[in-house]
């Protein structure tokens, strides 16, 4: 009888411990993608001071934070990123966008050696940003197309550039067209 009662009491214990196991597991684990008061993919992104979406077919904002250590490391990309578009090489306008006021901004980019256009004083609230550093893509019309949170490894900095990589030229376009149509795109008769 004593055995019995210690076979279930082990069994009970070891039950227990899965299920406490697999709740934290769940809970550390999971990837529930963005709550509803982050911003996404469709998001209409709200104006900027003194920026026109329009002027650029795409625009990588930058939503960063005095003191944020994980931006502080992500810098270097940053500066990537920043000497790619003053050398023509991707096909989106990068702007920065900081809650800190602007002596703090101008010395933060000014230590960092970042050459971007830059907005301090920006709510980051007002656009759904929870968490710095964030990246949003945003198309000419203001909505957000990709975001990206915290600091990347080099996959996430390769999607980044990936994504605001330079469309291929018209040249090559009109080159493709010139082409004989394949088996499988002749119209039917």
């Amino acid at each position: 009888m004593k055995s019995k009662v210690e076979v279930a009491a082990n069994v009970i214990v070891i039950l227990l411990a899965v299920v406490i196991g697999s709740v934290f597991l769940m809970d550390r684990f999971a990837n529930s993608g963005p709550g509803p008061n982050e911003v996404k993919a469709g998001d209409q992104f709200p104006g900027l001071r003194a920026y026109d979406w329009k002027a650029h077919d795409r625009t990588l904002v930058l939503a960063l934070r005095n003191g944020c250590h994980f931006c502080e490391a992500s810098m270097p990309f940053y500066r990537r990123l920043a000497k790619l578009e003053q050398s023509n090489q991707i096909g989106a306008h990068l702007i920065a966008v900081f809650p800190d006021d602007p002596a703090v901004v101008r010395q933060v980019v000014e230590t960092q050696q970042l050459t971007i256009d830059v907005v301090s004083g920006f709510e980051l609230g007002q656009v759904k940003v929870q968490a710095t550093p964030t990246l949003i893509l945003v198309d000419e019309q203001g909505r957000v197309s990709k975001v990206w949170m915290g600091e990347l490894p080099a996959a996430g900095e390769a999607e980044v550039i990936a994504a605001i990589s330079k469309p291929p030229a018209a040249e090559s376009k009109q080159q493709g067209f010139l082409r004989a149509p394949c088996k499988t795109c002749k119209p039917k008769s």
